[in-house]
């Protein structure tokens, strides 16, 4: 169920809720307009006519280019005003596998994050409602037959995008971008502010999302951070078993518009930031390995260097169940060591387990922020893939070309 503001609570002046089938009948009542972010239709598209997909993508994308809005099947208008309720009787998963599919096909940049809500009412009338969200890839085209349009929204109508408005859009985007750039360094600061970082070798990751949590759902309460952290520190679904393992303080403390967990075991130091608004933040202090050679203010175990991608993957789609974040994270890694010292990343020679010398490593002078996108939900075995790629980029800069299979898993 769809639990934030939406163009229907709105228009019918309610709060925060879950859209319920009686706000449809309230509608019809009230005379509710379509207006740039709601639209009615009377019923899904049809696949017999061969214009229902190019339709459906169209309208798709005239609502994401205008910021995002609900389709409502099951309401017929007239003059563009909610007039009856015409139940809906084809709805299944096949139907709406193929909705996405075409939305996906005809749609560039793919648009993330559609979500069909099914409403039933008390004499099994059936409405179906489609959000569509915001997204950070404005401007997107439908394309048909060699053709490529950019619809948008304009009050209750749809028209094509001209050469300005799309000019205006791409550089939204890019801005946009920039200073999704600038939140996540935020984040990363914020993680370490306040911990001596120059008394040894830290690594720190953010994860942000793209659709961030609306501020007006309030704050997380404790109760969601501590079921988030002990989710977190549970068993960690892309790592090896006994594979880098971490401690989290359940127990945090509010911050601002946050709540960060300190866990302080022995010399090792774990901190963990969950924002209001779904984004994550993780600082990890490097563990001494204990092993003769490894000096924890400038070498790294390699086990260290890959859990980290896995254990902010984690958190962040942990994170995105308990408070219902969809769309996708952003991703960044960072890693510092005290002024003046390279970071080694120490691997070890294969079949006789030997960590190499320094001497064959590549070392990092500067170390190069990772980044990557994450999906919220979704199948792990592709977050995983995500979660290697991050953790490859980690290993290349420190010499590695692979990564094997020795403490992230290969397929989950």
């Amino acid at each position: 169920m769809l639990m934030a503001f939406t163009p229907l609570h709105r228009a019918l002046g309610l709060h925060p809720s879950p859209l319920e089938y009686s706000m449809l009948v309230q509608a019809i009542r009230d005379g509710v307009q379509e207006r740039d972010d709601l639209d009615w239709k009377k019923e899904l598209p049809n696949p017999q006519n061969p214009n229902a997909r190019v339709e459906f993508a169209k309208d798709v994308a005239a609502f994401v280019n205008n910021g995002g809005g609900l389709i409502v099947y099951g309401v017929a208008e007239s003059n563009s005003v909610a007039a009856s309720i015409e139940t809906v009787n084809n709805w299944s998963d096949s139907v709406e596998q193929r909705l996405r599919s075409w939305a996906y096909s005809l749609i560039q940049p793919p648009v993330h994050g559609l979500e069909f809500v099914q409403l039933t009412g008390s004499s099994s009338e059936q409405a179906i409602v489609l959000s569509v969200p915001a997204s950070p890839d404005t401007p997107h085209f439908v394309f048909q037959n060699g053709t490529i349009r950019a619809p948008r929204r304009y009050g209750s109508h749809t028209v094509d995008m001209g050469e300005r408005d799309i000019e205006q859009a791409y550089r939204r985007r890019f801005e946009d971008r920039r200073n999704n750039d600038r939140l996540l360094e935020d984040l990363l600061e914020q993680a370490t502010l306040g911990i001596n970082t120059g008394a040894g070798l830290w690594m720190a990751a953010a994860a942000r999302p793209t659709r961030p949590r609306p501020s007006h759902t309030g704050r997380v309460d404790r109760a969601d951070a501590q079921a988030i952290l002990g989710a977190f520190i549970s068993q960690n679904p892309f790592l090896t078993p006994g594979s880098g393992s971490i401690e989290a303080d359940v127990n945090p403390r509010p911050g601002y518009r946050k709540w960060r967990s300190e866990e302080i075991r022995f010399s090792n130091k774990t901190v963990v930031d969950i924002y209001d608004d779904g984004s994550v933040a993780l600082a990890v202090k490097a563990k001494d390995a204990a092993l003769e050679g490894f000096d924890p203010t400038r070498d790294i175990h390699v086990m260290d260097a890959q859990s980290l991608p896995a254990h902010i993957c984690h958190l962040a789609r942990t994170t995105a169940e308990q408070l219902s974040v969809l769309g996708e994270f952003e991703i960044s890694i960072t890693m510092s060591s005290p002024p003046g010292n390279p970071i080694f990343i120490r691997t070890f020679e294969p079949v006789i387990n030997f960590m190499r010398n320094r001497e064959e490593l590549a070392p990092i002078h500067r170390f190069v922020p990772v980044t990557g996108i994450l999906e919220s939900t979704g199948p792990e075995q592709e977050a995983l893939e995500t979660v290697r790629g991050l953790a490859l980029d980690i290993m290349n800069q420190g010499g590695a070309m692979a990564l094997g299979n020795v403490y992230l898993k290969d397929s989950v």
